[in-house]
């Protein structure tokens, strides 16, 4: 049994390897419910996902990055949401967002790699 399990477990880093979507030890350690973002070339992709949900951004990139995650409240002001000043090449950073809306972040120093998240009620 355990043979098997290990070829399912080989099989399944093939499958992920032969998508382009390289298996991180990050991403085999999220708990679900998760998602896995990848940021690559400044590419932020923007994301749907439903409140307390992890979600963990790894750099792909070969250069440092830093992720700022913001949203606007009622009245219009920016709220700083989380993030992180420095993620290295290979690193990765998670944050659960609780409060369902709309969210702004920030991949790219100068703020012009940006992406949307839209968190929804459970």
């Amino acid at each position: 049994m355990m043979k098997y399990g290990f070829l399912l477990a080989l099989l399944f880093a093939f499958i992920l390897s032969a998508c382009g979507v390289p298996p991180t030890p990050e991403t085999w350690m999220l708990t679900p419910p998760a998602i896995s973002v990848q940021i690559t070339d400044g590419y932020c992709p923007s994301i749907e996902v439903q409140s307390g949900m992890t979600i963990a951004w790894t750099n792909l990139d070969d250069e440092d990055r830093l992720l700022i995650i913001e949203r606007v409240d009622e009245q219009g002001v920016i709220m700083d949401s989380g993030g992180t000043d420095l993620l290295q090449p290979g690193a990765t950073f998670s944050i659960v967002l609780t409060e369902a809306g709309d969210y702004t972040y920030y991949c790219s120093l100068d703020r012009t790699g940006f992406g949307t998240i839209h968190v929804s009620a459970p």
